[in-house]
């Protein structure tokens, strides 16, 4: 193989990986920042951790989190990546109740006593 037919391989190579991995992802943290940039009070939001709550006030770099009744979190706003609305319905629990999904017991026989 010549030296400009590898080059050429080289070249494709990087291109493929900048359309596959750095393309998406880059546009995948504009939609964060501009998420970041249009929070509101009493959005219910989800951080990078996982814990959900609504914003009860907002700072330049920080945003008060209130996760449970009277406890509210004051968390730097780039931890902030989406908002609950957003998040797919498998994640927000409402495909169905966990109670009614789980499996029934057998029904089990009379028991007879023999002595």
């Amino acid at each position: 193989m010549s030296a400009s037919a590898q080059l050429l391989v080289i070249l494709v190579a990087m291109l493929a990986f900048w359309a596959i991995v750095m393309r998406p992802a880059r546009n995948q943290q504009r939609r964060v920042q501009q998420l970041q940039r249009s929070l509101d009070v009493g959005d219910q939001v989800v951080l990078s951790s996982g814990i959900f709550g609504t914003i009860r006030a907002l700072g330049e770099a920080q945003v008060e989190l209130e996760v449970a009744p009277g406890t509210v979190l004051t968390v730097a706003r780039q931890v902030v990546v989406r908002r609950v609305e957003d998040e797919p319905d498998e994640v927000r629990g409402t495909e169905g109740d966990a109670a009614s999904e789980a499996p029934h017991d057998p029904p089990t026989e009379p028991r007879t006593d023999q002595d």
